[in-house]
């Protein structure tokens, strides 16, 4: 016997069935009132750099005695500034937009 509407049909619908235990969602299980998770802990979160990252940081590095040295000849006024070489910087910027 096929629908009116959609003229689909001939089998009637059956109801689909789950194959969890009534009051057990997703790991949650609940036993006289009391609910308990099985839940694993995940191991901490680490991150470990490449041989070739780990060389490039070291060969980096950081001088903070020059970084001093900048931030003061800034402050006394007496670091020079290129500002055509600065203006070129901000003009191959604008190149990359």
């Amino acid at each position: 016997m096929a629908d009116s509407v959609t003229g689909v049909g001939g089998r009637p619908l059956t109801s689909i069935k789950s194959e969890q235990p009534k009051g057990d969602v997703a790991g949650v299980r609940s036993d006289n009132n009391e609910a308990s998770v099985n839940v694993e802990k995940p191991d901490t979160d680490r991150v470990e750099l490449s041989t070739a990252a780990q060389t490039e940081l070291d060969k980096a590095g950081f001088d903070a005695e020059k970084v001093e040295r900048i931030k003061q000849a800034l402050a006394d006024g007496n670091y020079p500034i290129d500002t055509r070489r600065i203006a070129e910087g901000f003009s191959d910027i604008e190149k990359l937009l």
